[in-house]
């Protein structure tokens, strides 16, 4: 099993939501870990507040971390999305913005942690916000299997996209593949996105589906629920493609070391 990550250029292209569809229709168990540094919104928004008092979350494990490195200490941070706690989880994000800077140093022992929950038959897909801030866990997008970047596909979105690439490009170098995905609709093919940042491929498109967010953003419910809606089929499609694009890209980097 392996660490997704998922980021933004900024201008909110919706990747907590994403990542949250991502996470429900990725096809086996998985951990939504909400690593953003401007705080978490699923609390509050998918969930509606329903689980209220909860004690655990990111900062709380990285307090935990440092007097117990025991890495079973992650899973009495993490709550079920579902009714079954095998299948969705959620560590859930800090609640204050503020309390970001307590986690620069514990980025290494976060990450330690959650790859060793990925031994234990369990993906997480790792929200990381908009990237190109001082508080930007490189560290975490360092050690992922795929870093996917979600953007409009408009001018704004692709200039503001281009210089983050560049400079994750560096702090990375080859040894994290990384992908694009598209929000909705804009006056850009996909080949022409491609080229400009730095022939990444496309990997996904997620529709511009503001009724059908909201069941995921706002904890808002239909009868429908969301597992058969347009978002929840795109986003399932995108799961399988991050699988593929990270497997293929392992078995092609073997194959090159191995020559």
């Amino acid at each position: 099993m392996a660490i997704y990550t998922l980021m933004n250029p900024g201008d909110s292209p919706g990747v907590t939501t994403t990542a949250l569809a991502v996470s429900y229709a990725w096809g086996g168990r998985a951990l939504l870990a909400e690593c953003d540094p401007k705080g978490g919104n699923v609390l509050q928004g998918f969930l509606t507040g329903r689980l209220g008092g909860i004690h655990g979350g990111l900062l709380e494990l990285a307090m935990a971390i440092a007097h117990n490195s025991n890495p079973a200490v992650l899973w009495e941070h993490v709550i079920p999305l579902d009714q079954d706690a095998r299948e969705w989880l959620l560590l859930p994000g800090i609640r204050d913005p503020r309390h970001a800077p307590q986690l620069d140093m514990a980025w290494d022992s976060i990450v330690d942690v959650l790859e060793t929950a990925t031994e234990d038959v369990v993906d997480v897909v790792a929200d990381v916000g908009q990237i190109g801030r001082p508080d930007t866990p490189m560290k975490l997008i360092a050690r992922s299997s795929l870093a996917v970047m979600l953007l409009r596909p408009t001018l704004r979105q692709i200039t503001a996209a281009k210089p983050r690439l560049d400079a994750l490009g560096r702090y990375v170098g080859t040894s994290v593949p990384v992908a694009l995905a598209l929000i909705g609709r804009g006056d850009y093919s996909d080949r022409q996105i491609s080229q400009v940042l730095y022939g990444l491929p496309i990997i996904g498109r997620i529709p511009h589906d503001p009724r059908s967010a909201a069941l995921l953003s706002d904890g808002k419910r239909s009868r429908g629920l969301i597992r058969v809606n347009f978002l929840m089929r795109a986003a399932a499609r995108l799961a399988v493609a991050m699988r593929e694009h990270a497997q293929k890209t392992a078995i092609a980097d073997s194959v090159e070391e191995a020559g």
